[in-house]
């Protein structure tokens, strides 16, 4: 039997390598999503007081990871849910032990807390061999799915037009000929490590003043920026990293675009533009100059994260996964 290791957030840190690499071997999780430069960031900034309950099972590249963190219900309930549990993309299991460990963890040390499941693919091997490894152990209750937008590149830029309507072709066309004739130009980089506070705090600033901001969902400060300070540092080492400014005649930044690409799939992160060019179509032309670079690269798909109208006229697929809340059999909990 594999020893099972508890690990502190410092100890997670050190051992981010092999989790990611059993995320990659988990067949249908939210690979961008699920790995330690989304989670580990998440739980810094939005869970820092949660309880970390971080396991590995095994050593080596055949390693297994279970990362939860003990949070309270909204009737004051401990439950056990993931590093990130605000859009439920990110799965708590990685490596093809994930199962057998987080059974044993539940005959154990978690055994008297509900644990939400989220990012579980919808069928395929780790999901059968998770419902094996827990059979008897817990009861099940699917709780919401979560889905994501997924725009295919296939055929590059011309392809991907053509599989968008008539209407939307001409918006687009009209919304990159006005941001042209207004001075508007673009800047694309794919920063070093080295160099991201200086672009981070040009993202802020075009941030602040969007129309996200003035409406009270604006990225500029609090957790949310926290998040993104920490995930870039990550992604930049890694040369995923792909950022888009959008500046005005005058030199000044007025929009942007940031993301990361892994393994020919880029994940859209955020982008906003000045709130007084809202009318100009800046946000629709920052898209199809994102769309541009990518299929120059080679990317064949973007994943804009979770549903939302507009992402809808931009993506004709999408990805599911379904969260599970998983009940001790005997019914106590803490």
């Amino acid at each position: 039997m594999q020893p099972v290791e508890r690990l502190d957030l410092d100890e997670l840190e050190a051992c981010a390598g092999a989790f990611d690499q059993a995320v990659d071997a988990t067949a249908g999780v939210d690979r961008f999503c699920s790995r330690s430069a989304w989670v580990i960031p998440y739980h810094r900034a939005f869970g820092p007081g949660r309880e970390l309950h971080a396991y590995r099972g095994g050593a080596g590249p055949g390693a297994s990871f279970v990362l939860l963190a003990l949070a309270r219900a909204q009737e004051g309930r401990a439950l056990l849910v993931p590093l990130e549990s605000m859009w439920a993309f990110a799965c708590p299991l990685a490596g093809e032990g994930a199962g057998e460990l987080l059974a044993r963890l539940l005959d154990g040390p978690l055994g008297a807390w509900p644990v939400w499941l989220t990012g579980v693919p919808p069928s395929g091997p780790a999901t059968a061999a998770w419902a094996t490894a827990l059979r008897g152990r817990v009861r099940a209750q699917r709780t919401d799915d979560t889905v994501r937008c997924v725009a295919s590149l296939e055929g590059g830029l011309d392809g991907f037009l053509a599989r968008r309507s008539r209407a939307f072709r001409r918006g687009l066309r009209a919304a990159a000929r006005d941001v042209r004739d207004a001075g508007i130009r673009f800047e694309h980089v794919r920063p070093a490590a080295a160099h991201l506070d200086a672009l981070y705090a040009r993202v802020r600033a075009v941030e602040r003043r969007s129309w996200k901001t003035a409406a009270g969902n604006g990225v500029a400060e609090g957790p949310m920026a926290a998040f993104y300070a920490a995930m870039w540092p990550r992604l930049a080492r890694e040369g995923a990293l792909q950022v888009w400014l959008a500046r005005d005649a005058d030199g000044r930044d007025v929009g942007y675009l940031h993301g990361a690409a892994l393994d020919g799939r880029f994940r859209g992160l955020q982008f906003s533009f000045d709130a007084e060019l809202r009318e100009l179509g800046l946000g629709n032309a920052l898209q199809l100059e994102a769309l541009r670079t990518l299929c120059e690269q080679g990317i064949g798909a973007y994943d804009l994260g979770a549903v939302a109208p507009y992402k809808q006229r931009w993506a004709e697929g999408r990805d599911a996964t379904v969260s599970l809340l998983l009940l001790p059999r005997g019914g106590g909990t803490r």
